[in-house]
């Protein structure tokens, strides 16, 4: 087996942009049709949830439990670790927030504008967003007659199960021995939780997401130690193929998926050179989707999800584009000023 010398693992961005496309995808039906029944993926393997957009959000995680794994691996500083996940996170979200609270907000309640900023719900919104890291009502936003209508943003919800997932990877790695340590417990847990679902009762909303994330710590472990292999990635797919067919295709993604995801991450992928003349748009589609969705539904009371798709993708993808290239990446330059400034200043407590 060829074990991966890649340092900047190309293929991880492509896949988080294809990962965030799915979940537009699928929320386009949702949206539009109030259901997603109709949705090619769940048409094609019926049973629950079998949308395409689950799985990407699954691939989030599995490249996000992957990456950190090997970001802790290569340098295990705490304050590297919460400096480098905040400027990730916390900027983009924190201007998701304000545009729905400014501008979406005014553009989409039933109230009249004066009496929208009155209500002083907007703020209430921007609080509990920012507090919780999740979705919350604004006043007389998207009242039209659906299940999902006064949703505001119904992406926002795995965001906080992420943000869980890295504290307790970083709890572990400080507890345990050694990484192998780490891997072990994360597969434990999600094998409980793919295999005795009532576990999930139990657990707070990051437990649903949580195998994924330790799919990929696990797989960072096997493919720092014996790297990856073209036969198994294709023995892989054939395993996910299989078990779509039998009946359980979200317990299958976990394993053959994760190790599928972790291979084409480390390999260029077509979509690299766009990436890296565009940017990496995938966190502000994911951001910003469902509220462009829910305005384009409400105003011109779309219901055809192809149509729905392509439009909100378009509108997206700009609002992605200002995100990175004036938030997101002149965020991430500030990460090794800000951890020496952090450094010097309290040098006693933080290491």
């Amino acid at each position: 087996m060829l074990k991966s010398t890649s340092s900047t693992l190309p293929g991880f961005d492509s896949l988080r942009l294809l990962g965030a496309l799915s979940v537009l995808f699928s929320h386009s039906y949702l949206i539009a049709q109030d259901t997603e029944a109709s949705e090619p993926l769940q048409q094609l393997l019926k049973g629950d949830k079998n949308i395409a957009g689950l799985y990407g959000v699954f691939t989030f995680f599995i490249v996000s439990g992957f990456l950190l794994a090997r970001s802790l691996h290569h340098n295990p500083s705490i304050l590297r670790f919460a400096v480098n996940r905040s400027l990730r996170l916390v900027p983009g979200f924190c201007i998701c927030v304000l545009f729905c609270a400014l501008v979406v907000g005014p553009l989409a309640t039933s109230l009249p504008v004066a009496d929208y900023f009155v209500s002083g719900g907007w703020l209430h919104y921007i609080q509990q967003s920012l507090t919780t890291f999740a979705d919350a009502p604004l006043p007389g936003v998207f009242d039209y007659t659906s299940s999902i209508a006064q949703v505001v943003n119904g992406s926002l919800w795995s965001l906080r199960a992420e943000l869980i997932c890295y504290l307790i990877l970083l709890c572990l790695w400080l507890i345990l021995p050694a990484a192998g340590w780490v891997a072990l417990v994360f597969a434990t847990a999600a094998m409980i939780i793919l295999t005795i679902p009532s576990v999930l009762s139990w657990l707070p909303e990051f437990g649903y997401p949580l195998p994924y994330f330790s799919a990929g710590v696990v797989m960072w472990w096997l493919n720092h130690h014996l790297g990856d292999s073209r036969p198994i990635a294709f023995l892989c797919a054939a395993g996910l193929l299989t078990s779509a067919m039998l009946g359980f295709p979200h317990q299958a993604f976990a394993c053959f998926g994760a190790y599928l995801v972790v291979y084409l991450g480390c390999r260029s992928t077509p979509l690299t050179n766009w990436i890296e003349r565009f940017g990496d748009l995938s966190y502000g589609l994911y951001l910003f989707g469902w509220p462009v969705q829910q305005l384009l539904r409400q105003f011109l009371d779309l219901r055809l999800p192809l149509v729905l798709f392509g439009i909100s993708t378009l509108i997206t993808g700009a609002l992605a584009w200002c995100l990175f290239h004036h938030v997101e990446r002149p965020a991430m330059v500030l990460r090794q000023p800000v951890v020496a400034w952090l450094s010097r200043s309290r040098p006693s407590r933080i290491g």
